[in-house]
């Protein structure tokens, strides 16, 4: 299982998404006291889900030899993974009940729905192991990324929006603009 630590205290029977969601509101608690607003751009990029298929790490699912990305209207909206929704809830809440509005102050970057797409971008199949073969089924490695890969496409996204800030900024001089993507 996971185990999580808070302060000195190890916690064993936390559930991930309890925790994720902890870890987010630390983490906008944290900007909102120290990161200078007027000088600073955050960004965050939602997060990227695994790709196992028929069943979790522990009830069979794997990866094995996925070479092409999931095209088409099969693929989920970031609204149907649960860390992302987590992620919408604990900004919108941290909005409405807080001195800060966390979508103005935080640049998204939602990546969830195009990595949910990449299932061949792990390094599971690239495993050159004993005599050149692929990753056994058990060593599937679903939360790693090649390089170059998906990676890449978010740091497009990200030096995209930086571009974008400074475009702003030169030409707006008196107001900070952000572009949250919810």
């Amino acid at each position: 299982g996971c185990y999580f630590q808070e302060g000195a205290q190890v916690n064993m029977k936390m559930e991930v998404e309890t925790a994720y969601r902890k870890a987010l509101e630390t983490v906008l608690s944290w900007i909102n006291t120290e990161v200078n607003k007027t000088r600073t751009q955050v960004f965050f990029r939602t997060y990227a889900p695994v790709h196992f298929r028929g069943g979790n790490w522990r009830a069979g699912g794997n990866c094995h030899l996925e070479t092409l990305p999931s095209l088409g209207s099969t693929t989920q909206s970031s609204s149907n993974w649960p860390q992302y929704n987590i992620f919408r809830d604990v900004v919108s809440n941290r909005s409405k009940n807080q001195s800060f509005d966390a979508t103005k102050l935080i640049n998204i970057l939602n990546t969830t729905s195009m990595s949910s797409q990449r299932k061949d971008g792990h390094p599971s199949l690239y495993y050159l192991g004993p005599k050149f073969s692929p990753a056994a089924a058990h060593r599937q490695d679903c939360s790693h990324w090649c390089l170059p890969g998906v990676p890449d496409a978010w740091n497009e996204i990200l030096y995209a929006l930086i571009i974008k800030q400074a475009v702003v900024s030169a030409t707006n001089t008196s107001s900070t603009v952000h572009s949250p993507v919810l």
